[in-house]
């Protein structure tokens, strides 16, 4: 949100802060985080009426597109303003099944390499070490493991004392080292928000959704909460108990585990779609990370309660998620496996 409209909102003169909204966006129609800012201040304002059709439109667009994530979020916003809108939960789901669909009917390029049904690396949130696969026996040849980058890891470094070059000849540059701090601080976990958006991935863009049937769908999104962290913000942290899981439908999250010398590691970074803490919200286990807001982030939240009651009139929810759980515990073994060979 630019400043002009977060002073035009901290003055509490909303009618012009949806002036300058809508003019910018008719400025950059397709920029739909002004639309959504849009809509957010029109219920600021009291001008409910005004803000639904515009999230309406929005919600439908995400899940055209195959952002069933975002879509969802969206939903939750109407609801907030318009309660028990069944018609719009029902239309929603039609709409990402019918993506869903056509999705697994386009021919997949040639050449691309195999990536796990999840469509997203492993993350030590979602190791579990009790699962049902053992190391000893043979397993799937495994797959591709995508090329690594460690320039995210260097994000949160401090910068280097000054010093004098050497005047010996350039040798190879060395490894950079692993992102480590001594204590967890969630300040070094903080970045400036990126101005532009993501590009569009193709498919859904949380492939969860994919494995629901219309009416599993339904009874999750009804059960799943829209919350909102700040930059810093610590969502789970490592060691605690949990009950639930997140799906990301805006900003970035920054996984860090505590080393045996007790410091912070980061291991990994999950963008919006991506979903984590499957495990907690099956067994309850103490979260294997902490995790934390890289900026400004909005989750879908399931917790265990809710989840226990979907189950009991839609048991295949469960069997879902733990489909899951279990190929992502196979892709960190074959990753272990790939490291170790």
């Amino acid at each position: 949100m630019s400043d002009q409209v977060q002073d035009l909102i901290a003055k509490k003169n909303f009618s012009k802060a949806v002036e300058v909204l809508r003019a910018q966006s008719q400025a950059k129609p397709h920029d739909r985080r002004l639309r959504l800012q849009l809509a957010d201040v029109y219920v600021m304002a009291g001008q409910d009426r005004m803000a639904i059709p515009v999230l309406m439109t929005l919600a439908d667009q995400e899940a055209s597109d195959g952002f069933a994530a975002k879509a969802i979020a969206i939903l939750k916003r109407i609801e907030k303003i318009e309660p028990g809108r069944r018609d719009v939960e029902e239309r929603m789901a039609k709409m990402i099944q019918d993506k869903s669909r056509r999705t697994l009917n386009v021919p997949k390029p040639a050449n691309l390499p195999p990536i796990s049904s999840s469509g997203m690396s492993f993350g030590f949130e979602e190791i579990d070490s009790s699962n049902e696969i053992e190391l000893g026996v043979s397993a799937p040849a495994a797959e591709a493991i995508p090329s690594f980058d460690p320039g995210p890891m260097l994000d949160a470094l401090p910068a280097p004392e000054p010093f004098l070059p050497p005047p010996a000849v350039a040798a190879p540059a060395a490894a950079p080292p692993q992102e480590l701090v001594a204590e967890f601080d969630d300040s070094f976990a903080v970045e400036p928000e990126a101005p532009a958006a993501a590009p569009a991935k193709p498919g859904l863009s949380t492939p969860l959704f994919d494995g629901f049937s219309p009416d599993e769908l339904v009874a999750v999104m009804r059960g799943l909460e829209l919350v909102s962290f700040e930059a810093g913000d610590v969502i789970v942290a490592e060691g605690a108990a949990g009950d639930s899981m997140f799906i990301l439908t805006t900003g970035r999250v920054k996984a860090y585990v505590k080393t045996p010398k007790g410091r912070s590691m980061k291991v990994q970074e999950f963008e919006e779609g991506d979903f984590f803490g499957e495990i907690a919200v099956l067994t309850g286990k103490p979260r294997t990370a902490t995790l934390t807001a890289a900026v400004d982030c909005e989750c879908l939240v399931l917790n265990r309660a809710t989840l226990d009651e979907i189950t009991q009139t839609h048991p295949g929810v469960r069997e879902v998620l733990k489909k899951f759980q279990k190929e992502r515990a196979l892709s960190t073994v074959q990753a272990i496996m790939a490291d170790k060979g």
